[in-house]
């Protein structure tokens, strides 16, 4: 063999020994890849709901419908990454406006702010929207059992850490938010994504005689990317049923004044009863489950853009025929909060 053959030679093989290489990495990433995946995290919600008196009045021409709500993100370990608390407190009054309430009293504690009216009364000089932010802050690295603990039977903050930015009564806010942590499923969120909490109260129904007065609380607890995307996407409503007679608020019955636990949409399950009267035979929480899947990879815009002037989304002809409008409006709004 010549001297130029042997270079000749010698140089195939390294090439073909670079190619070799190449193929037994995948083709065109190195061997040592130091690049880091972002952490998956779990996405949790609870609501708690309730029918009865105002706690400063005792009259049974007023009554409170309250839905506390919480969603979280849960690391492997279970416990809280971020948490989102918040209340919807509607108070209809059948001496003012014949239990009328007014839109702007219809926001939640959260976005009424300094409106709620806490600070001047509060031993720490702190409004709700304050103290509860306080109560997320300290959940985040905490378990179920954990945010539990720093709660006593009386419902108020024992934890010291806690106290020194929480002293109201947060008893609701351990149940949902540990509720919350222990029904925490893999929707599809990332641990650095942005979880946000919507609640909207409306007045869905009024009888023409005035015998029933419903508020209904619809509630969506969304991730997002950093691009905006939907990474999961949960949904909620409470109705608030609020018997009316000879002046007074009744039970269904007509008899005593109501005082009882409300169940959520999802909660009543097959006892929501919608499925007969589906055309696609399909119950209340079937559907918002399909509406929920649909959600997740979209942006506000899209979600609006999927609802058509009848409230229904196309896309969804086969597993959700019910009006989206609860849905599109606040999972939008949690998208572009």
């Amino acid at each position: 063999m010549t001297k130029m053959k042997k270079i000749l030679a010698i140089g195939l093989a390294g090439v073909l020994a670079v190619g070799f290489a190449a193929c037994s990495n995948g083709g065109s990433e190195p061997a040592n890849d130091n690049k880091e995946e972002t952490a998956t995290a779990k996405t949790g919600f609870a609501v708690t709901a309730s029918l009865g008196h105002i706690s400063h009045d005792e009259s049974e021409e007023t009554i409170e419908i309250s839905t506390v709500a919480a969603a979280v993100l849960v690391d492997a370990d279970g416990k809280v990454i971020t948490c989102q608390i918040d209340e919807a407190q509607t108070q209809p009054n059948l001496k003012e406006n014949d239990g009328f309430v007014a839109e702007d009293a219809l926001r939640t504690k959260k976005q009424k702010l300094e409106d709620y009216g806490m600070k001047s009364a509060s031993p720490i000089q702190k409004e709700w929207y304050e103290q509860v932010d306080a109560f997320e802050k300290w959940a985040v690295g905490k378990t179920a059992d954990q945010v539990t603990a720093g709660i006593g039977e009386d419902g108020y903050p024992t934890d010291a850490d806690l106290k020194a930015g929480c002293t109201i009564w947060a008893g609701n806010f351990a149940k949902v938010v540990s509720e919350a942590i222990t029904n925490a499923a893999d929707k599809g969120a990332a641990a650095t994504d942005t979880l946000k909490l919507v609640m909207q109260t409306e007045k869905y129904y009024e009888s023409k005689a005035g015998e029933l007065v419903q508020y209904d609380t619809n509630i969506a607890a969304v991730t997002t990317d950093a691009a905006g995307k939907i990474t999961s996407c949960i949904v909620d409503a409470t109705q608030g049923k609020c018997y009316v007679k000879d002046g007074k608020f009744v039970d269904k019955d007509g008899k005593a004044y109501p005082e009882m636990e409300i169940k959520s949409k999802k909660q009543l399950q097959g006892d929501y009863a919608m499925k007969s009267v589906s055309p696609i035979q399909k119950e209340w929480f079937e559907q918002a489950e399909a509406y929920e899947a649909w959600a997740v990879g979209k942006t506000a815009d899209e979600i609006k853009a999927g609802m058509g002037e009848d409230g229904k989304v196309a896309d969804l002809a086969s597993s959700c025929t019910i009006t989206a409008y609860g849905f599109t409006s606040t999972v939008a709004e949690a998208a572009t909060k």
